[in-house]
């Protein structure tokens, strides 16, 4: 190989017309000092080396900008794609909670299997707050329990703002129970026995708190306790601490945060007396007995009685009927029954025999959304006439 020097100390490689040291003399003088003011110089072995390495780098250069604008072709194409998607968020409820898991369950299997989709899981203060999101429009679907969806329809207790008119059902999405957590050093057997302690009924706007008041008020003793305002996990390291008495937990058992209390402590479960369930259920027909069994905890020998209510995916009545109906084609077979169940235990639902509990919304006066109504209907479900949509 052969340098060219432009004058001075400058050297410039000569490439492609030049091939050796000969044809270059062959094209000046006989002598080889000069061409066209070009000094011929030869190469040291030293410099060859030089050159080499400096064409392999250019070489290697060049592939690393290949695979560079490959790279980017393909990331542009996978925004471009999901740019054509519809993003939706999913109101769930607080981090670690049962209904935020169930979000994000739902929202990573329909993001995998829709080419339309890309829903978003968010947190929120709760089921209180669920309903008012979707029903403004603020969140387009939410999870929500019957408790919060009957006086939420009917414009009564929290909701005096006016009736909420824009909600619609999905989806059963599993039944729900409401429960007291305190140690048995604390000396608690019976809700009663709360009057005058420190007890944590659950974050503002919570579905969790709503039923706990509902709750203590029923028993006469909500004017006397101290009350706090605490997560599930605040909730949990402040009974372990000895920081407050006894705290309420609401989902689908069982709770990760219970769990933790059982384990550290010897924990006990509080449920409803027998004669507060008739009161309960006459009062608020979202309410029905159910029971949490025996070593659900670590310690718990017994079944407890407690509250139980049903949980539904809701909709705002003006999210695309092909939305709900995308939603359910996806989450209603084998394959996402079996996933959907691992990651959260609410979606158990999905296998129940009469999921998706229509007449659980036709207690509540519940009205289904149109896609959901359709995809029920093809499934060859009767739908009861208070609920329908489509006529």
């Amino acid at each position: 190989m052969i340098y060219s020097a432009l004058g001075g100390n400058h050297r410039v490689p000569l490439l492609g017309a030049i091939n050796n040291r000969e044809e270059v003399i062959s094209r000046g003088n006989s002598e080889g000092k000069r061409l066209e003011g070009c000094e011929i110089v030869s190469l040291t072995e030293k410099e060859d080396i030089v050159m080499k390495d400096s064409q392999s780098y250019w070489k290697a250069t060049k592939r690393v900008l290949i695979f560079g604008i490959s790279v980017c072709f393909v990331v542009l194409s996978a925004v471009n794609a999901d740019a054509k998607k519809l993003s939706l968020s999913v109101a769930g409820a607080g981090i670690g909670q049962s209904s935020y898991i169930q979000a994000a369950a739902l929202a990573d299997y329909v993001n995998k299997h829709s080419d339309k989709l890309s829903l978003t899981a968010q947190t929120t203060r709760g089921f209180v707050h669920n309903s008012r999101l979707v029903n403004s429009g603020d969140t387009e679907l939410g999870f929500c329990s019957t408790t919060i969806i009957y006086p939420a329809l009917l414009g009564i207790e929290k909701f005096k703002e006016g009736k909420f008119k824009n909600l619609r059902g999905v989806i059963n999405s599993g039944e729900s129970m409401h429960y007291w957590i305190t140690l048995k050093s604390k000396g608690i057997n019976s809700i009663k026995d709360m009057a005058g302690k420190r007890i944590n009924t659950g974050t503002p706007g919570s579905n969790t708190r709503y039923i706990a008041r509902l709750t203590l008020r029923a028993y006469g003793v909500f004017d006397t306790i101290h009350e706090s305002s605490l997560n599930f996990p605040g909730s949990a390291s402040a009974l372990i601490d000895g920081k407050i008495d006894a705290w309420c937990a609401a989902g689908a058992p069982p709770a990760s945060t219970v769990v933790e209390v059982f384990s550290a402590r010897d924990g006990k479960i509080i449920g409803i007396d027998d004669y507060m369930f008739d009161k309960f259920i006459k009062n608020y027909p979202m309410f029905g007995v159910s029971k949490l069994l025996a070593n659900t905890y670590k310690g718990q020998t017994k079944d407890v009685p407690v509250l139980g209510y049903q949980a539904y995916l809701l909709a705002n009545k003006d999210v695309p009927e092909w939305v709900t109906y995308e939603i359910l084609k996806i989450i209603m077979t084998p394959e996402a029954k079996r996933e959907l169940r691992v990651a959260s235990v609410k979606w158990k639902a999905l296998n129940a025999p009469d999921v998706p509990k229509l007449q659980g919304m036709s207690q509540v006066g519940l009205k289904l959304h149109p896609g959901a109504e359709r995809f029920w209907r093809e499934k060859g479900l009767t739908i009861p006439a208070n609920i329908s949509i489509l006529k």
